[in-house]
Parts: C-alpha cells; structure tokens; sequence
C-alpha cells in the first residue's frame, strides 16, 4: 500500500506519517500503554472584578504612588489593567485625579527654552509633554 501511495499522491510523505503515527497508537491501546503527556503549565488564573483583583493594602500602595506623581498610565500598565479602569478606581477611593495639561511651571519653561532656541521637540523631551502639547501652547502664546 505504501508503494501505492507514493506513486499516486503528491502528499504521500504526510500520509506515511499519518499511518505511522496511527499505527504507533493502536499498538500502544493494545498493549494497554497510554501515551506519556507532558506536565502542563500551572496557569495563573485571572480574576475579573476588580474589587477581587488588589487588597486594601495594595489600593493604598497604589493611591500613595498616585499622589506622590507617579503617572497613571505607568501604574495601570504595571497592574495590568486600562488607564480608565485605573482612574475609576481611584475616585472610588476618593483621590481626585490630577489635571491634564501643563502646568504654569511647565508653561514657563517652555517659553524660556524656546526664548533660547531649542527646538519643540527637545523641548517637549525635556518638559516632560507631548510634542503636540508643546507646539499647541506655543502656537497659543503667539497667538495672543
């Protein structure tokens, strides 16, 4: 059968692999012998409500960093879920979220790089912002 198979099939190679590996499996079940499976992977599971997800001491951990200015993007990134999430979470806490934007510092150092020459894109590096961010203010300043 195999001569046959080689001469008529383009696929004859899989189809020789295929009978062997049946073969090799109807011997093992006659024999009584399962096939060794290798050990599976211990999975972490994933826990879905939020509420399950940190202990209150991991909440205040987490409400501290905030406070102390780390960004949220980092710190929903770190714990695996969506900024939004995040932020949510916060103000069920009671911690108001920081303002987005600049702030009237970022502003001044802006306008003093760009008072030296330096390109927005550095400056914007350098701030701590959005190039966009950068650029729109100082299109605003210059607008006035």
């Amino acid at each position: 059968m195999v001569e046959i198979l080689g001469c008529y099939s383009n696929r004859a190679s899989f189809k020789i692999d295929q009978m062997t590996t049946i073969a090799a499996a109807l011997k093992r079940m006659d024999s009584g012998q399962s096939r060794p499976r290798p050990p599976q992977p211990v999975r972490k599971t994933q826990r879905y409500r939020l509420a399950d997800r940190f202990t209150p001491d991991e909440l205040a951990q987490l409400v501290a960093r905030y406070q102390a200015g780390e960004m949220s993007t980092a710190l929903a990134r770190e714990q695996g879920i969506a900024k939004s999430t995040f932020l949510r979470l916060l103000a069920e806490h009671g911690v108001a979220s920081r303002p987005r934007g600049l702030t009237p510092a970022k502003e001044r150092e802006i306008l003093r790089l760009r008072a030296q020459g330096m390109i927005i894109r550095k400056i914007a590096k350098q701030v701590g912002c959005s190039y966009d961010t950068a650029r729109i203010f100082l299109l605003s300043v210059n607008l006035d």
